[in-house]
């Protein structure tokens, strides 16, 4: 009975956020109690979260991401998109950022036809480090940088039930990379979902691609999900491109296999482990606006128990990720210098979420992470970090219509270095080892539901950037990039965050839309720089050296306005807008000719419009979707590569539209043309972006 009690407690809550009174959810809470015991699934504490159970309930898709428990977006008190598969679908990607380039305060930069750099809110760069990307709950990032390979993630799209996109600095809830955003990727639960398809897919840019997806169920209480998918294509022209950078451009192709499996062992305890191998080559952007191809092996595994106990739903996970790459063109000479790299990423995880009468849920949680670079060339040995972190979060219902979530958080850094750093700099191994960071980090947010339409969300941050391994490590030696040598420095700062948002989202049921504003301001103190641009130092008696520095603070502040419905006719519609403006208070870029890519005053567009309509009937289903932004400066090298030029990139307008025909109930077909709107657009200073034409053949049983 202690099962049936949670549920009873826990249900007042979920009442409460879809706007009834103490009958109705008291009713609703008795009858989902019924649900959740003949064995549905429901919001039983130690099965896995059933989505789409939850979404039957609340009619449309939930979070349970920000406190643990099923929400509507409008109700979490943080700024949360949700993208369903539907959207996917209907968008015509055949890629993640593809898709995200159509939400509301996201800027999206494609390099290649494999290569994009994603940012939120005006703070974007080359190899962005402040996005944090889940894959249900394990983080996917490269640790020299902090970026994110979105080629090499494991997933196929059709096996994604929802992305959502949390804005905001957001480190006491998820981590430290969280400080603009969070992109959250959940795939179908094999457990929960029986989805079992196949597409195939021809296009321009000799595009060639394919997936397939199979669940397999054990009686109710086990299930797994295989994925298997890869394409091939040809990369965008170089464009204005240095010879050096054009010349080491190779057409991209993946190849990726995952396994996901879930076990209910009995009504209190569930199991799963996850497993992925990838195999991946795309032309990418390194610092200094460097143009190469990288051959990336990754593979991944993940195991994890929870179970409901008289102490709370108590959860463990611990999971390992590496990835062997390959990368050359790293030299400034008219020789390529090529390069290995070995990454490793520990992880252990432990929570505990107890509920406090009807009115108050805590999280405990406790996490180890371990990250390891181990590069010669470009770190001459082997730099590591271990990063113990501890958090709670305290989730209040203080009223019906009014809510309080408070999360803390300290993370504390260890860093370990071994091999023979860049000599005359004056930094010893000695110093590495010595190095410790302690940073606490906090998360704030009131929900306050003014009326049943309309929601009122004011929430306050401070996130943290810890440095990356290569802003730690970077050991570049005389000659590679000239006549100084490039360090990293253990004595670096983190990033720290600070951001204060207000939120207003209204229901509008007469026209089945939703509407939804944002204000916010943010300030990042103590940013931090790569070696490349920084300030040269000149270590006695006569050694120059760049060393990744801390080169001031920013500040932004923002407005976004969309609106998103639907009719029972078919039409679908959005329409959006977003202000992003930034203000630089750094020591880069101060001279006559930039130095540095890190600058954020004018390198992300202030304005962005996106819209979009679609309709279905029958058989048919027909999108078109645009993007609008201002224009932005971005960085390339010249010629000979010897300098970093700034240059406009004029404001465009990108437009998709997909026809999709459902020949039986089994087999759809598709035709989308992806910026139909231009043959090329120039969307960074790098190649320009290809029109491409994909037809898709797409079955599921």
């Amino acid at each position: 009975m202690r099962r049936y009690g949670l549920i009873r407690c826990a249900l007042p809550v979920l009442g409460r956020a879809l706007g009834y009174g103490v009958p109705g959810y008291a009713l609703m809470g008795y009858a989902m109690v019924g649900y959740a015991m003949m064995g549905y699934g429901g919001v039983t504490l130690a099965q896995p979260v059933d989505y789409g159970a939850l979404e039957q309930l609340f009619g449309e898709p939930v979070t349970t991401s920000v406190t643990g428990e099923p929400q509507r977006v409008t109700d979490a008190p943080a700024n949360i998109e949700i993208i369903t598969q539907d959207d996917i679908r209907r968008s015509g990607a055949t890629s993640i950022p593809e898709v995200l380039q159509f939400v509301t305060g996201l800027d999206v930069r494609r390099n290649g036809f494999a290569s994009a750099d994603v940012g939120i809110r005006g703070y974007n760069q080359t190899a962005n480090p402040h996005l944090m990307v889940l894959v249900n709950g394990r983080q996917v990032y490269m640790p020299d940088y902090g970026r994110i390979l979105w080629a090499t993630i494991p997933v196929q799209l059709a096996e994604i039930r929802q992305i959502e996109v949390i804005k905001g600095p957001n480190s006491a809830l998820y981590g430290f990379n969280a400080v603009d955003g969070v992109i959250n990727i959940i795939t179908y639960d094999p457990l929960n979902d029986h989805l079992n398809t196949a597409t195939v897919a021809v296009g321009t840019e000799n595009y060639l691609s394919g997936s397939a997806v199979g669940t397999g169920q054990i009686g109710k209480d086990a299930g797994v999900r295989l994925s298997l998918g890869g394409f091939q294509a040809s990369d965008f022209p170089a464009g204005p491109l240095a010879p050096a950078d054009a010349k080491a451009r190779q057409s991209p192709f993946n190849g990726t296999f995952g396994a996901d499996g879930r076990w209910q062992i009995n009504p209190s305890v569930s199991a799963f482990a996850e497993a992925s191998i990838g195999d991946t080559r795309l032309s990418e952007q390194s610092p200094p606006s460097l143009y190469d191809t990288e051959t990336v092996v990754s593979t991944s595994v993940r195991a994890g128990v929870s179970a409901d106990t008289p102490l709370g739903l108590i959860s463990l996970s611990a999971y390992r990720s590496d990835a062997s790459i390959d990368i050359g063109n790293i030299s400034f000479t008219s020789v390529p210098v090529e390069r290995d790299e070995y990454q490793t990423s520990y992880a252990l995880q432990a929570s505990d979420v107890v509920k406090l009468g009807t009115d108050h849920t805590l999280r405990f949680g406790l996490d180890y992470r371990d990250d390891a670079l181990d590069s010669g060339p470009l770190a001459l040995g082997t730099i590591s970090d271990a990063i113990y972190s501890a958090s709670l979060m305290w989730d209040w219902q203080i009223a019906p219509a009014l809510s309080l979530t408070n999360a803390v958080r300290v993370d504390h850094l260890q860093l370990h270095y071994s091999g023979t750093l860049v000599p005359h700099t004056g930094v010893t191994v000695a110093q590495y080892d010595a190095t410790t960071v302690t940073e606490p980090s906090f998360n704030s947010g009131v929900v306050w539901k003014v009326t049943d339409a309309d929601t009122l969300r004011l929430t306050a941050a401070r996130g943290v950037q810890l440095p990356t391994l290569l802003q730690y490590g970077l050991q570049i030696p005389p000659g590679v990039y000239g006549r100084a040598a490039y360090a990293g420095q253990p004595g670096l700062a983190p990033s720290v965050i600070w951001n204060a948002e207000l939120d207003y989202d209204r229901a509008l049921p007469a026209i089945a839309s939703t509407l939804r504003t944002a204000l916010f301001a943010q300030r990042i103190d103590d940013i931090i720089g790569l070696p490349f641009g920084a300030t040269l130092t000149v270590v006695p008696p006569n050694h120059q050296v760049f060393f990744a520095q801390n080169v001031g603070y920013s500040t932004a502040a923002g407005l976004e306005i969309g609106i998103k419905g639907h009719s029972e006719s078919g039409f679908r519609w959005n329409a959006s807008y977003a202000l992003a403006t930034t203000t630089d208070h750094t020591t880069l870029n101060d001279g006559p000719s930039p130095t540095s890519i890190v600058e954020y005053a004018h390198s992300a567009p202030n304005h962005v419009v996106i819209g979009g309509i679609g309709y279905s009937r029958d058989r048919w289903e027909l999108d078109v979707m645009g993007r609008w932004q201002s224009s932005y400066l971005d960085y390339r090298l010249n010629p000979t590569r010897t300098v970093l030029l700034a240059e406009n990139v004029d404001n465009y307008v990108t437009m998709n539209a997909r026809v999709g025909y459902r020949v039986t109930e089994n087999v759809t077909v598709a035709l989308t043309a992806q910026q139909f709107n231009a043959p090329a657009l120039a969307e960074t200073a790098g190649p320009p972006v290809q029109r491409q034409v994909i037809l898709s053949l797409t079955g599921h049983l």
